[in-house]
């Protein structure tokens, strides 16, 4: 089968990078008196939660060097949900894997699955919190602004979520997820009850910018955390990237991973994985989704392989399916664990996909290729894409390719 020529083209994403987010967390801490008011020797519990922030661990590192300043005895705990497996072991894997670690930061990661019931909320939703962290004598979250892939709403993925499901562990996380996706206002309601019966203190809450560079680190009390959260989310939003034409007969993306999105692959790019609510739409939409590989971030985690309607046997391969499982039974987005179409190999995968559209109505396919929903700033896509390409501002378009193979059908 002849593949049809690609095009490389760039786009300009919305790129405001912080200076110095040492220096940030610094203002916000002394804006607030922090950690000035927490007396000597006081355990403080930093929740960091399973995500791939840029800058991250500079603003742990410097959140927890602080907290020695004051005299107080800080330490680490996952805040992940069932992230890692589900295990105290695999939770402090992936946070060594983003590079928070005792070595660096100086102080101790308490990782265990233990929790506390903290209560019921007025909707019906079990709150749950880590054990270490509610023992300690103060609480301080960190975690990035952003969209959610399964709730919508003014709070979606951010430090009130970490509150409600992050440090609820396994069990949390399934408490809340059985109410559904369509539940998102139960977030607040979890959270609110976390910070009335825990000893929340603060959070830093962190929006990356469209090239995904850190853009704004902001502190705040646990008073504020509920009202402030929604501006950094429509902030976020106002700056996601997204695949710069309106649909594709096929779209390509090379890698998915839990270290890219919680799905695998970011619904509000791909148009897959995420129903949104009534009056909105997604930007992007494809016939058939190809995934070709795993990320060894992800830990073997295959959440979101689902989405996919043709994986290669690599993809395949590289999933470790107890992992995966119980990750979706956390969500109860059991969907997002079924196995599609597996190809013997990349090349295989797209010459199923071109059959399956050329088959239909695309005389002439629509392709767009992504490294992964992460990295937008540069794609791939084919000649007949180009006039709709060249309709966005912003765009430079490079030479044409062709697709490359090596001798085992592995695209490179």
């Amino acid at each position: 089968m002849e593949f049809p020529r690609l095009v490389t083209v760039r786009q300009t994403l919305h790129s405001d990078p912080l200076a110095d987010p040492a220096g940030r967390v610094d203002s916000g801490l002394e804006a607030l008196g922090l950690p000035g008011e927490l007396p000597s020797g006081s355990r403080v519990a930093v929740a960091v939660g399973s995500r791939n922030i840029d800058g991250l661990a500079v603003i742990v590192s410097r959140l927890i060097e602080r907290l020695f300043e004051a005299g107080c005895s800080p330490f680490v705990v996952p805040a992940m949900g069932s992230h890692g497996g589900a295990t105290a072991s695999g939770q402090l894997a992936v946070l060594r894997g983003l590079g928070v670690d005792w070595q660096r930061l100086g102080a101790p990661i308490v990782s265990s699955m233990g929790v506390v019931l903290l209560g019921t909320t007025p909707g019906g939703a079990e709150a749950y919190i880590d054990r270490n962290a509610l023992e300690s004598d103060a609480i301080i979250v960190v975690n990035r602004v952003a969209p959610h892939t399964g709730y919508s709403g003014d709070v979606q993925s951010g430090v009130v979520k970490m509150l409600a499901v992050g440090l609820g562990k396994d069990v949390g996380a399934a408490a809340l997820h059985k109410h559904g996706f369509a539940s998102g206002h139960l977030i607040g309601e979890v959270a609110d009850l976390v910070i009335k019966k825990a000893p929340v203190l603060a959070a830093v809450a962190l929006v990356e910018d469209g090239t995904k560079k850190l853009s704004r680190v902001e502190v705040f009390h646990r008073g504020e955390m509920r009202a402030r959260e929604p501006e950094l989310l429509g902030l976020a939003r106002s700056t996601w990237p997204r695949i710069p034409v309106e649909s594709a007969d096929v779209l390509i993306v090379d890698e998915i991973g839990k270290d890219i999105s919680g799905t695998g692959m970011d619904p509000l790019v791909t148009g897959r994985g995420k129903d949104l609510p009534p009056g909105e739409s997604h930007v992007f939409t494809t016939t058939c989704l190809v995934a070709l590989s795993l990320t060894p971030g992800s830990g073997g985690n295959g959440t979101g392989v689902g989405h996919a309607d043709i994986i290669s046997n690599r993809l395949f391969e590289g999933i470790d399916h107890e992992v995966t499982r119980r990750n979706v039974i956390t969500s109860g987005a059991l969907e997002r664990a079924r196995i599609p179409l597996v190809a013997g190999s990349d090349r295989e995968a797209l010459r199923i996909a071109l059959e399956r559209v050329e088959g239909g109505a695309a005389a002439t396919p629509r392709i767009v290729r992504i490294r992964n929903t992460r990295n937008l700033e540069e794609i791939q896509v084919s000649t007949t894409l180009l006039p709709e390409v060249m309709g966005v501002e912003g765009m430079t378009v490079g030479p044409e390719r062709e697709f490359v193979f090596d001798r085992n059908g592995k695209i490179i």
